[in-house]
């Protein structure tokens, strides 16, 4: 009790009051998680006021190996810091050092004459310093996670409200320390927290994708082997042969089909889908998409129109043509019979991006659907989905297939995105954009009142 009363009078009212007033603002920046080097350099310049001609450091302690680094040390030369940084500790390791090692406050009045300093000696010329007292910092187990050093230009010793001063900064920087600690530990927890359920998610959805695929193919692979069975058992006349054998070459197109866009999504996922990007002509390829399209258009009665602009995109050809496939494909299957589907194509100047619209007159995208439209078999309800290459399983849902999440994900491996515009119950407007090809520089406007 004695030693607290005196070590409190080596301290002026003033004192106290800059004190108190530097504490709260370095437990102001605890409180808000600060980076732990803000945190110390706030309590080392504090310090430094209150100790006029007195330069001062902090180093953490690795206990594995033994070693200490450097935390903060604002008024050290550049090269001091680095020339001790690192330095395993040891009885004899300069003051720093050999605090660390054998917990004790290390007091060299005169490192010139301290034989702990030998091997620091020319450091500590280089940089003007002639004493160094360190303080070791003590963790939540009463071991060492670093040291409070304070350096002098002159040989000195510390006076009592000068150890009342670093006692009290060391322990702050001591809660530091821990705050800090204990911040990394939660950080880490949560990070292998999330690192766990995203494995579990990705875990699930791909089971889930698995037993979709696996539904999805036992339909045709049923038709497969029924017309197998039947041209095996069966004398057929050649009609009915024929017909047998082009639903087992349909049935297994659609199998075919189906893996290889499993395969792509896989491919995607995992960054290693083959590209071949160029300069492609969008409108060629939408007029292309077109002539492909116009049979299953032309069963609908649905009319196919468009509104291009003759630019190029920079993206793979056949991906693009396979995703432009997809949208329109959609729109003729859940667009109004004897309705419309428009593509139009237009530039965004500001962005460098070419915007391309499908847009069809059905019945709109269910709200709920919204979120999961490029999640490969997210179901829907029975005659309002507007997207996905589906097929009724006769439960009363739609599965939206593979097809906008596969759209969705060779968009983005283009360096484009893809969608949802807008969707409502007058139709669905689908919007892919893509990066543009800068075209040839437009000539200049020629002089007024004559030619060029």
């Amino acid at each position: 009790m004695t030693a607290h009363v005196e070590h409190e009078a080596a301290l002026s009212a003033a004192d106290v009051q800059e004190m108190l007033d530097r504490q709260t603002r370095v437990l102001e920046l605890i409180a808000r998680s600060a980076p732990l080097p803000e945190v110390l350099t706030e309590i080392l310049v504090s310090l430094e006021q209150l100790m006029p001609g007195a330069r001062c450091s902090v180093l953490l302690l690795d206990r594995e190996r033994g070693t200490l680094h450097h935390g903060s040390a604002p008024s050290l030369p550049a090269t001091y810091v680095a020339a001790i940084d690192g330095m395993s500790i040891g009885d004899g390791a300069g003051s720093c050092g050999t605090a660390a090692a054998t917990n004790a406050a290390v007091v060299a009045a005169d490192v010139r004459t301290d034989p702990r300093w030998v091997d620091f000696l020319d450091a500590a010329d280089g940089a003007g310093l002639r004493a160094c007292w360190s303080t070791p910092i003590d963790g939540p187990d009463g071991l060492p996670v670093g040291t409070f050093a304070v350096y002098h230009p002159q040989p000195h010793r510390p006076t009592p409200r000068e150890q009342l001063l670093v006692d009290r900064f060391t322990h702050l920087t001591s809660v530091a320390i821990d705050q800090a600690a204990a911040e990394l530990d939660r950080r880490a927890r949560l990070e292998a927290e999330t690192a766990r359920r995203t494995a579990e998610e990705h875990s699930r959805a791909k089971s889930e994708l698995l037993a979709a695929v696996g539904h999805e193919a036992r339909t045709p692979i049923q038709a497969i082997v029924g017309f197998a069975e039947l041209l095996g058992t069966m004398d057929l006349d050649d009609t009915r042969r024929r017909e047998a054998l082009l639903h087992i070459d349909a049935a297994a197109g659609h199998v075919m089909d189906l893996l290889t866009d499993v395969l792509d999504l896989s491919r995607i996922e995992a960054n290693a889908l083959p590209l071949h990007p160029e300069a492609v002509r969008l409108s060629e390829v939408v007029l292309e998409v077109f002539g492909l399209l116009s049979g299953r258009a032309d069963q609908r009665r649905v009319e196919l129109t468009h509104d291009l602009v003759d630019d190029q995109v920079y993206a793979d050809r056949r991906r693009l043509r396979q995703v432009l496939l997809n949208l329109v494909g959609n729109a003729i299957r859940h667009g109004q019979p004897d309705g419309q589907v428009s593509v139009e194509v237009a530039a965004d100047p500001p962005s460098s991006m070419l915007t391309v619209t499908v847009t069809d007159d059905g019945p709109g995208i269910p709200p709920d659907l919204l979120p999961r439209l490029f999640t490969p078999f997210a179901l829907a309800d029975t005659g309002s989905p507007d997207a996905g290459s589906a097929a009724p399983d006769g439960g009363g849902e739609e599965s939206i297939g593979l097809g906008l999440a596969l759209a969705h994900g060779l968009a983005g491996a283009m360096g484009g995105e893809l969608s949802v515009g807008s969707s409502s119950a007058a139709g669905t407007t689908m919007r892919l954009r893509l990066a543009q090809v800068p075209g040839p520089a437009a000539p200049p406007d020629p002089p007024a009142g004559g030619r060029p």
